[in-house]
């Protein structure tokens, strides 16, 4: 890219580029991000400090984005323990800057500008960066221009680094195969499984033997405090309803938002893929085009494209038919995505390489590239603006409810004054109130705990809600008495005896078997039967998976009965102890294996490399003088 940059130099498009990416970037600079005052630093690394505005501005990034990618979860359940994994990262910042200002390695304002110029996300429909998406995108994240081009500098920076660090990385060729080859061997087991129902029968405990039970396992039978609670549930969505709206603040508020309302231009495509690797050999790139060249040719003849992507896609090419459902530009490599967003739709593409393959692609349908009418979304206009409006009123309506909640008002009638619905809960758990009002485990505790009859004085929080509550019964703790859970406890313990008998029987059996191939006609007089191949993390037969019994199978050799018995579970026979012989081992598919060689090969490589800097950064780590001197705001203490 910089190559092209400086052989066309003079070029007016290039020019008129930069010009757009240099006026963004004029504007809004990359900005000083420290603070470097005393009394305002949370750490110091070798020196180096790290600012309260440093930590809570990476805090606050941090908890945004793990509140976007997990909408369930409240604010107290993200921050636990987030402030430490923010505190660790800018700790590995800092490493990262240092060890590169000592290798001499710095990121350019212009490498800069032409990483940020090429994230699709900020080019228009010609792949070219638009300062406005630039915008655009970065205020719907919440992320000031400065903060995103420092961080993009950051992470220019480490990938020099790790360039630097893994440069002298080297794997064996055989070891991609070799693990493949080690992960897809299988086994066939044969067994032999004794029933505990067998024993069922002799197993039945004393009445003394269950009291027993009862008396050193007390906690299993503990009931836990129980609250019956009423409560308000708000949120601005149910503080002013959308058809309350007008259509004509409507129509004002879709003019002035009319950029949420571009429909991102899609295909939905299907493929067929015939794998090639990036730096394929010659005959290598002529065996593909040739098979590519007969797929096109049983196209040709009539067959539709979805029997013949079934008979020539690998296992993890695409679903059923070839297809890849919708796609939008940016996600997916740039060789397919110019190709299929270029195709009419029902039309095929000829082969198209990528650094995955040949692919030879079908457009079933398109969609967007403009803007949604106000008609077809003034539904979600008015919800919009109600949402809106609701948040403004929020507040207030909060802390009139939390008013009357506390002068002892019934919230049935609070409710009714604001057009609410007041709830209740039933005598209920701590974990039955998180389901049902949608709290935090921190709140349902809280709640747990509040005497008969007293409101709470505060709104708990319950994801994107708020709710008002009033306790109104309370239980204490207790335990079911014995009588209440003597059968259950019986059946527990003649399941166990019955357990522990057919083990017993399986241990004395085993002595009796003797290693070596079975014959068939043995092997049916016996009850010994033959299971479905296993591999490394499978089950033996329909029995539940048990990592040791699968790990004892691969260790021992063909022919050998494991030396020990296991005790299992069957859906079908319930528990019993097995028996377990290596009957036979079953290679790896070598078709299976030319198929995602490529793929394993650079998973190795990946794992080398990322290996080999990660113990680069324990050692950075480890000879580090690190000095935490506010740990209160890390771990969010009394905010």
């Amino acid at each position: 890219m910089l190559e092209y940059i400086r052989s066309n130099s003079q070029s007016l498009g290039v020019k008129l580029a930069f010009g757009l990416i240099i006026l963004v970037f004029v504007f809004w600079g990359v900005g000083s991000m420290k603070d470097r005052g005393a009394g305002n630093v949370v750490a110091m690394v070798n020196g180096e400090p790290i600012t309260v505005r440093d930590f809570e501005l990476a805090y606050r990034n941090a908890e945004e984005s793990v509140m976007r990618n997990n909408p369930g979860a409240t604010r107290e359940q993200v921050r636990q323990g987030l402030g430490r994994q923010v505190l660790r990262d800018l700790v590995s910042q800092s490493l990262v800057r240092q060890e590169a200002a000592s290798a001499g390695i710095t990121v350019t304002p212009l490498e800069l500008r032409i990483a940020v110029g090429q994230v699709p996300a900020f080019q228009n429909a010609k792949g070219q960066f638009d300062p406005e998406a630039y915008k655009r995108v970065l205020q719907m994240q919440r992320i000031t221009p400065a903060q995103y081009e420092h961080d993009m500098s950051e992470d220019l920076l480490r990938q020099k680094l790790f360039a630097l660090v893994t440069a002298a990385a080297w794997h064996d060729p055989a070891e991609a195969q070799n693990r493949y080859n080690f992960l897809r061997e299988q086994r066939v087991p044969d067994y032999i499984f004794i029933p505990a129902a067998d024993f069922m029968a002799n197993a039945k405990p004393s009445d003394a033997e269950v009291a027993a039970y009862y008396d050193s396992h007390k906690a299993e039978f503990a009931i836990p405090p129980k609250v019956d609670v009423a409560y308000i549930r708000i949120s601005p969505e149910n503080l002013v309803k959308p058809e309350a709206i007008s259509e004509a603040d409507a129509r004002k508020w879709y003019d002035a938002n009319l950029s949420r309302f571009n429909q991102q231009e899609e295909v939905k495509a299907a493929h067929i893929l015939v794998p090639l690797a990036e730096d394929a050999a010659e005959a290598d790139v002529k065996k593909a085009q040739e098979t590519a060249a007969g797929i096109e040719k049983e196209l040709k003849s009539g067959k539709s494209f979805a029997d013949v992507a079934n008979a020539n896609n690998g296992p993890n090419a695409a679903g059923p038919g070839g297809e890849l459902g919708w796609i939008k530009r940016g996600t997916t490599v740039k060789p397919f995505e110019d190709t299929a967003f270029a195709l009419e739709p029902g039309k095929v593409s000829a082969p198209v390489r990528s650094q995955f393959g040949l692919h030879i692609i079908k457009v079933e349908e398109k969609k967007g590239g403009d803007t949604q009418p106000f008609a077809s979304v003034a539904a979600d206009v008015r919800k919009a603006i109600a949402k809106e409006q609701g948040a403004d009123k929020l507040r207030d309506v909060l802390d009139n409810l939390i008013e009357d909640n506390i002068l002892g008002k019934p919230l049935e009638k609070s409710a009714q004054a604001l057009g609410l619905e007041a709830q209740q809960t039933g005598m209920a758990s701590a974990q039955e109130l998180q389901q049902k009002m949608g709290i935090s485990a921190e709140a349902a505790a809280s709640l747990e705990k509040t005497p008969a009859n007293s409101p709470v004085d505060r709104a708990l929080e319950a994801g994107d809600a708020y709710v008002v509550a009033r306790v109104l019964k309370a239980e204490p703790a207790s335990t079911a008495p014995l009588e209440a859970v003597k059968d259950k406890i019986s059946a527990r313990l003649q399941g166990e005896k019955a357990l522990a008998e057919a083990m017993r029987a399986a241990t004395e059996h085993r002595k009796n078997l003797a290693d070596g191939s079975i014959n068939p006609t043995v092997k049916t007089g016996m009850g010994i039967k033959t299971a479905n191949p296993m591999d490394r993390s499978g089950s033996l037969a329909d029995f539940g998976a048990d990592p040791e019994l699968a790990a004892a199978l691969f260790h021992a050799k063909v022919g050998q009965w494991l030396p020990a018995a296991f005790a299992v579970n069957s859906p079908k026979d319930g528990q019993g102890a097995v028996l377990v012989h290596v009957g036979a081992v079953q290679p790896p598919d070598p078709a299976e294996w030319d198929m995602i060689k490529d793929i394993m090969v650079n998973a190795v490589e990946r794992e080398r490399l990322q290996g080999m800097y990660e113990t680069f950064m324990q050692r950075l780590l480890s000879t580090a003088k690190v000095e935490v001197h506010n740990m209160d705001i890390v771990d969010r203490k009394n905010m």
